[in-house]
């Protein structure tokens, strides 16, 4: 499919900027002075103390962007074959919704536990459900606004996407690993973190609207390779 395989270069390169930036963040704001083992404190949302887990914080940050971009890249990929604003709401937010909870929390989650490392799950969608849905809606009527005016608009906002996405995920098991110590796995992170936020994102963003999409579907169908 040829969105396909034009966003996931996009998507890699994203990761690998994610990874870097969110480095130089645990370095240059939590490095001095600290060590490099394990906070001990997880997904504590009970303490108070923000101090305690800055890696929660983060991920608070980035996990709402998330939403915003993943929405607004659903919607502007189904805008550009069809033009009905009701169905690209909902398409939208059904593909950030599910997107986002994958790649962000169940996959992360998943990578913790082959790296035995134990830890309580955080719904952000549940728990926290003013946090993450404004984000979403907003992004929803952004992606058909710009998908309309906007040369590439996919690729903005898919590439934009990536990057809160890979953000999200390092600083979901960021806090688990501990802010500095798993700068030393960062080679395990990069695949951990491609496959948990390059294949849900790349679904959600390119396969899943165009699957919606009677008039992607055909144009899918009269691809040479499609057969």
């Amino acid at each position: 499919m040829v969105e396909l395989r034009d966003h996931v270069p996009f998507s890699v390169s994203a990761v690998a900027i994610g990874l870097t930036v969110a480095g130089a963040i645990c370095i240059l704001g939590f490095g001095i002075g600290d060590s490099h083992t394990g906070t001990g404190h997880g997904h504590d949302h009970g303490s108070g103390d923000a101090i305690s887990n800055p890696a929660e914080l983060f991920f608070h940050l980035f996990h709402p962007a998330h939403m915003f971009f993943s929405a607004a890249a659903t919607a502007a990929m189904f805008h550009r074959y069809e033009q009905k604003p009701l169905k690209a709401l909902i398409i939208g937010m059904i593909g950030a919704v599910g997107v986002c909870g994958v790649s962000d929390i169940v996959m992360p989650h998943a990578s913790l536990a082959i790296l035995g490392v134990e830890t309580p799950w955080h719904i952000c969608m549940w728990e926290h459900p003013g946090l993450a849905f404004p984000f979403a809606i907003v992004g929803v009527f952004v992606g058909v606004a710009a998908a309309g005016s906007v040369v590439k608009s996919t690729l903005i906002s898919h590439s934009l996407h990536v990057f809160a996405s890979t953000m999200a995920s390092i600083f979901y098991m960021v806090g688990p690993l501990g802010m500095l110590a798993w700068i030393e796995d960062i080679g395990k992170m990069f695949i951990f973190v491609v496959i948990a936020v390059v294949v849900p994102c790349c679904l959600s963003d390119i396969v899943f609207p165009l699957l919606m999409s009677r008039a992607g579907r055909s144009q899918y169908e009269q691809e040479p390779h499609a057969h």
